[in-house]
This record gives C-alpha cells, structure tokens and sequence, in this order.
C-alpha cells in the first residue's frame, strides 16, 4: 500500500495547522487549501506556498480553474521558465505551457502522450535541470493515470551508513538519449540534431537541495547511462540497488488525478512517472516548468 498526501488544512490562513491522514513514514506530499490560483497571489501567501513546497516537495492544489496563462503566471512566482527542448505541443502563444494528451483531432495528436512511464527527475539529463513542474489538470481518466512519486531525500537517509559514505563524491552520466527508443518504441527515432542537441552530463550522486540543506539521490537507472569511473556492470547494479531502494511501493505517492487538480513538485528531491490507462478514456493536461540550478554535490 502507498503513501497518502497528508493535509494541509487551510495551511495559508492557519500556519500551524498541517495534519497527516495516514501514519506514512515520512512527511511526504501535501494538499494545500484556502487558495485560488486564478488569482495574483500576496508575496506573503507565496513565501507560505514556498515553505510548504521546501517542506514537503510535492503539492495538490485541487479545485482549481486555470487558464494557461494563469498556471504560467503561477509557475513563475518560483522562477525562470523554460521551453521545453521537444517543442512539438506547445502552446504557439505561450510557449512555456506544453499539453500532455491521448486526444487527436485530424488524426493529429493534440500533446505529448505516454511520456515518462519510468522513474525520472524532469530534465536531469540538462546541464540545469529542472526546480519545479506544474501539471494541471483539465480532462483526467476516472481510473488510471495516475502519478507516482518517491521522496530521494528519505530514500538516501534510509541507506546504510556505509552505502551513503560510498556514494559521497560519485557522479553519475545523465543521458536523454540513452534508452529513448526502448522507453518510447512508438515516438519517431530522434533525429541526429535532436540527439545532438542534449549531451549527457554530469552530476553528483547525491545532491544538496539549496533551501533546506538536506541531501536526496540524483539518480535513476533510466537516464543515468554510468556511475562515472565505475565498471559498467557494478554501475549497472549500484543503480538498480539505488532505485529499487527508493521505489519501495510502501513509500510510493500515487497521486489520482481529479479534473481541477494542480500539481506542483520538487525536480531537486523526488522521482516520479506516470502510469497506464485505458486510453477509450480522455485526458488532457497543462504543463509547466522552472529552472533550477546546477546540482551541487553533498
């Protein structure tokens, strides 16, 4: 059984009152409530959705009526925003918003569909991955669909002593290109510009997040290709050990999608992936995303 969000009861006029519904082993996802994000928000009630963001890397905002240009507006209060490198399904007048989508009209898919089914942090195979990602949701599948979440920071505090002082110093080759094709059979190969166009890069193994301090791994065996300097067969295994540990499905977050939802979470301390549907059914999603910075080793 997964973790549950915990609630953030009217978090925004009450600090203090944060609850957890499920005795979870960490404080893991939150629903925040008493705000409507149609509306420009004061800076004090976003340093408060801030706070609530650094603590618990993954929020729900539900019930929320947004235009694309107010999740944009939103989505910039934490930073830069940026293109997405696949331009296909972006909005002509805002680029920023990409549409996730199983819909077609003409024949034409109207977004990105089937994406990120594996483990992942959005964009750690970029020099500056991402901060932050927004989805909102328009048009949600009543079964299925869902997005799962694990916390990297409580996965590096759960490994033995041993383990964290080994990984202390390694870094890790992220590499877009490196299981495209077997992760995405149906997508058009990439084209030598677009394989090109994102090199892999480096980062540490484990990370600092820059506003609470704590390490998280900054890893997963889908796009990171090697541990650098290791043989490939124990880099192989110390990945599969590092995700299989942090994927554990009693420290899962399932988030199910109601049309309204808007979630917003932390690239920097969390994986996450989709999950299957039954594609006789809708769905239809905004998505936007926020620079980061360069990954600073712990």
């Amino acid at each position: 059984m997964g973790m549950q969000a915990q609630t953030v009861a009217d978090a925004l006029n009450v600090p203090a009152a944060v609850r957890a519904i499920a005795n979870t082993p960490t404080e893991f996802a939150a629903e925040v409530r008493g705000v409507d994000l149609a509306q420009a928000i004061s800076a004090e009630v976003f340093a408060r959705v801030l706070e609530l963001f650094n603590h618990h890397a993954v929020l729900c905002f539900r019930r929320q009526i947004l235009t694309p240009a107010a999740l944009a507006a939103f989505a910039a209060r934490f930073g830069k925003l940026e293109i997405h490198h696949m331009t296909q399904h972006v909005l002509t007048d805002l680029p920023q918003v990409r549409i996730l989508s199983n819909i077609r009209k003409n024949g034409q898919a109207v977004g990105v569909s089937n994406a990120g089914m594996h483990w992942h942090s959005d964009l750690s195979y970029k020099p500056v991955p991402a901060l932050a990602t927004l989805l909102y949701g328009v048009e949600c599948p009543p079964t299925g669909a869902n997005t799962e979440f694990v916390s990297m920071s409580a996965a590096y505090t759960a490994l033995p002593a041993s383990l964290r002082k080994k990984l202390h110093g390694m870094r890790a080759l992220h590499d877009r290109n490196f299981r495209y094709s077997l992760l995405y059979p149906e997508r058009s190969p990439l084209t030598p510009e677009q394989v090109a166009g994102v090199p892999p890069v480096e980062h540490p193994v484990v990370r600092i997040h820059p506003a609470t301090g704590q390490p998280a791994l900054f890893v997963a065996k889908d796009i990171v290709s090697t541990i650098v300097g290791m043989p490939q067969e124990d880099s192989r295994q110390l990945l599969d050990q590092l995700e299989r540990a942090a994927t554990q499905p009693d420290l899962i977050y399932a988030h199910r999608w109601q049309p309204g939802d808007l979630l917003v979470w932390d690239n920097r301390c969390t994986l996450h992936r989709a999950t299957p549907f039954d594609n006789q059914h809708r769905r239809f999603l905004y998505r936007a995303q926020v620079e980061g910075e360069v990954p600073v080793a712990a």
